[in-house]
């Protein structure tokens, strides 16, 4: 049996137990518009899904925010710049704790406010800090930068630490980091969503429109159009994600 007829298998058991699988999508790196963003919102259109775009405040320009009229996309806070301050050696990060507290919490402040002003009712109040990594002192203050959620990446190794703000983790990466670097192919995607079936909450999927071919979304369709399809499954738009995590309507575009 193929990965893709395992899946449809799943769906349709929670189906015939009525437990939708609830999914959500991020797409990380919005800068600016390109070809390769273009093809992205082809896809997802197609699908009929709504995503959530981490977008770098620092460099976001208004011609990306256009880009997503008609969407139904919305934009979270994805760092200041995507600067690396880990020291040579350690992992990247922008939020770790190589840099003062205060520093920290103001940036992310201003990233924020550079997210409204860019971004207008597109701007919801969920950081995702670049490269998934933050410093856990970071993790009791967040609300302080005027942050209603946190977004990185569920680990299967260990479970996340717990914030001050809801978590509206990721769970699925389309980018294959460690091993070859390029998108997986539409089977891991579909086998990934089995492996994360169970999950409290709702199921996460990450891109990288920047790093994604058009032969990657294609190979990927198959997948999506039966998640799309299937009555057992819920796609959520980014606004809902964050509901379902416990962020009131009225948090998530907080001054």
């Amino acid at each position: 049996m193929s990965a893709r007829d395992t899946l449809a298998a799943l769906l349709d058991r929670r189906g015939e137990q009525d437990r939708p699988l609830a999914l959500w999508w991020r797409d990380d790196d919005l800068e600016t518009p390109s070809g390769a963003l273009s093809v992205c919102l082809e896809a997802l259109g197609e699908a009929g899904i709504a995503a959530a775009f981490a977008a770098i405040p620092g460099g976001l320009t208004a011609e990306a925010v256009a880009a997503l009229d008609g969407t139904g996309s919305a934009l979270f806070v994805h760092g200041w710049a995507h600067t690396n301050h880990a020291p040579a050696g350690e992992k990247k990060c922008e939020f770790g704790t190589t840099r003062p507290l205060a520093d920290r919490l103001a940036e992310i402040a201003r990233g924020w406010a550079r997210l409204r002003q860019v971004g207008g009712e597109r701007a919801l109040a969920c950081f995702v800090p670049p490269w998934n990594r933050i410093g856990e002192d970071l993790l009791p203050v967040l609300g302080a930068g005027g942050i209603a959620a946190l977004s990185a990446f569920a680990s299967p190794k260990r479970p996340a630490p717990p914030a001050s703000v809801p978590r509206l983790d990721a769970h699925v990466d389309l980018i294959d980091w460690r091993g070859t670097g390029k998108p997986v192919p539409g089977a891991t995607l579909a086998t990934e969503i089995i492996k994360h079936d169970g999950v409290d909450g709702p199921v996460g999927i990450l891109s990288h429109h920047r790093v994604t071919d058009r032969g990657a979304w294609t190979d990927w369709q198959p997948i999506l159009r039966l998640l799309s399809d299937h009555p057992a499954v819920q796609w959520l738009s980014p606004g809902d994600a964050l509901a379902r995590v416990g962020v009131e309507p009225g948090k998530r575009r907080r001054l």
